[in-house]
C-alpha cells in the first residue's frame, strides 16, 4: 500500500480551468473512487456518439481493492447514472484475451456482441466494432448490457 510522507506540491494546487460543457461532451468523463485522497479505483466513460448509448473505455482498481466489489459498484454507478440520463445501453470494451475482465461483465448481467440473435448481431456488429491492431488482430471484445 502506499503511504505519502508529505504533501506533495502537485496535491496543494488547485486548478483554476473551467471545464466547458461541450469541453466534457467531446473527452467523455471519468469516476473516480478515493479514500483520504488516495485513488483507489476509476472509470472512463467515452463521450456520446449515439443518443442513448453509453460505452465504458476503461475500468481500473487498485491491487489492494480487487475482490472487493469497488469495480462492480463503479460500473453500476455509471450505469444508474446513465439510465437516469436516458441511455438505453452501455457498452464495455474489454481488452482481447482478459478473462477476468469477461468473467467480471458477465456476471455484471453483459453478454459478448455475438451472442444474440443473428439479427440482432448484424445490426450491432455495424454500430459497434471490436478495436483491432494494425494486422487486423482483435484488441478488445464487446459486452453489451441494456439498461
Amino acid at each position: 500500500r502506499r503511504h505519502r510522507t508529505g504533501p506533495r506540491e502537485k496535491d496543494t494546487e488547485m486548478s483554476t480551468e473551467k471545464v466547458s460543457p461541450e469541453r466534457e461532451q467531446t473527452a467523455g468523463q471519468v469516476w473516480v473512487a478515493d479514500c483520504e485522497g488516495d485513488i483507489l479505483g476509476c472509470i472512463f466513460r467515452e463521450n456520446e456518439t449515439r443518443a442513448g448509448i453509453t460505452k465504458i473505455c476503461r475500468l481500473v482498481t487498485g491491487s489492494w481493492y480487487r475482490k472487493e466489489g469497488l469495480g462492480r459498484l463503479l460500473v453500476q454507478s455509471l450505469e444508474q447514472r446513465e439510465r437516469e440520463t436516458g441511455a438505453c445501453r452501455v457498452y464495455a470494451h474489454v481488452p482481447y484475451p482478459s478473462k477476468v475482465g469477461e468473467v467480471f461483465f458477465r456476471k455484471l448481467g453483459y453478454q459478448q456482441l455475438g451472442e444474440g440473435t443473428e439479427e440482432e448481431d448484424n445490426e450491432e456488429r455495424k454500430l459497434e466494432i471490436p478495436e483491432r491492431g494494425f494486422l487486423g488482430y482483435p484488441l478488445t471484445k464487446v459486452f453489451y448490457k441494456d439498461l
